[in-house]
């Protein structure tokens, strides 16, 4: 009895101590800078996640203490390339895809069954391309059962004939024989590598991030709201939604009172606001921003991600290049 006393003393012991730890962790903490636009902020919560915000975007992730060392390791997607797909009626059985964030490095597509040894696959953009046109989207005659995706890798080397120069290249089934995609390439980042901190003296200091002390998080309003909500999102979805000019939109077309649903169009009508036909207008004023009608995108699956050579096809879908 004495023994089991002791170890559940030990036990709450050692949760207090973790408690106190995750509590002294907990806060704001400011980057400094000489940037006019201001550095980041990293909000650091107690549930273990934590978010830092900076211009123009956000970083999320997890944090895990050991002793007085914590890592903080950012999210990120074990894959380079997704695929959203529909049925656009207007379409038929041609078929087209909007490439998003190609232009970031080398990429690579190919359709159909694999036919030789190495895949062949298709530059979609030519190489250093510039004033990159908006949007990048491109026309097919057929309807693919298949699409493989790659890039290049981080060297000099010919992906062609240096035997070294493998990358994986993905492939997606095209089960419900879509005719209209979104697909996005996701590079690289150097800013979602892992970073560590110390825990001294209740306070944390940072090896190489140059953050101040830290501040008392936000219990309520705005910015308590908007870190909770981005903490605490969904890391992947299954489905995007877009309106005709591609500006994706997080609408809830669900909402009955605003929202219906046209199977003809295969969209989304806000009834209350759509004019017929304005989808075919790009040329309308503020037609990119509108959202009266919204398609639903679905992921196809990966249904392979191997590491191999493939072979080039050096003539690029999109030719960017300023005048």
């Amino acid at each position: 009895m004495k023994i089991y006393k002791s170890l559940l003393v030990i036990l709450l012991m050692i949760n207090t101590s973790l408690t106190q730890a995750q509590s002294n962790i907990a806060g704001i903490y400011k980057q400094r800078s000489n940037d006019p636009q201001g550095g980041a902020s990293m909000f650091v919560l107690e549930d273990h996640k934590f978010v830092v915000v900076f211009f123009g975007g956000a970083l999320v992730g997890e944090w895990s203490i050991n002793g007085n060392d914590v890592e903080f390791k950012p999210f990120k997607s074990d894959q380079h390339f997704l695929i959203y797909g529909r049925h656009n009626p207007d379409l038929k059985t041609t078929s087209r895809i909007y490439f998003q964030g190609f232009n970031e490095r080398e990429t690579f597509i190919g359709f159909g069954e694999k036919q030789a040894e190495k895949q062949l696959l298709k530059r979609v953009f030519n190489v250093s391309p510039n004033c990159v046109p908006y949007p990048s989207v491109s026309k097919f005659r057929d309807i693919f059962s298949k699409i493989y995706l790659s890039d290049q890798p981080d060297h000099f080397g010919d992906v062609e004939s240096d035997p070294k120069a493998k990358r994986n290249i993905y492939a997606f089934t095209n089960k419900e024989k879509y005719n209209d995609f979104i697909a996005y390439y996701i590079k690289d980042n150097r800013e979602e590598e892992p970073f560590y901190a110390k825990l001294k003296g209740g306070e944390l200091t940072f090896e190489r991030e140059n953050f101040s002390a830290k501040r008392p998080l936000p219990t309520s309003g705005e910015d308590f709201e908007f870190i909770e909500k981005i903490a605490h999102a969904p890391r992947s979805t299954d489905k995007v939604f877009y309106n005709p000019f591609y500006n994706r939109t997080a609408e809830d077309v669900n909402d009955i009172h605003n929202w219906k649903f046209n199977e003809k169009k295969n969209a989304y009508i806000s009834f209350l606001n759509y004019t017929e036909g304005e989808e075919y207008k790009p040329e309308a004023q503020d037609a990119y921003n509108k959202m009266n009608i919204v398609y639903q995108f679905n992921i196809l699956p990966l249904t392979d991600k191997v590491v191999a050579p493939f072979s080039i096809d050096n003539k690029p879908l999109f030719t960017a290049t300023c005048d």
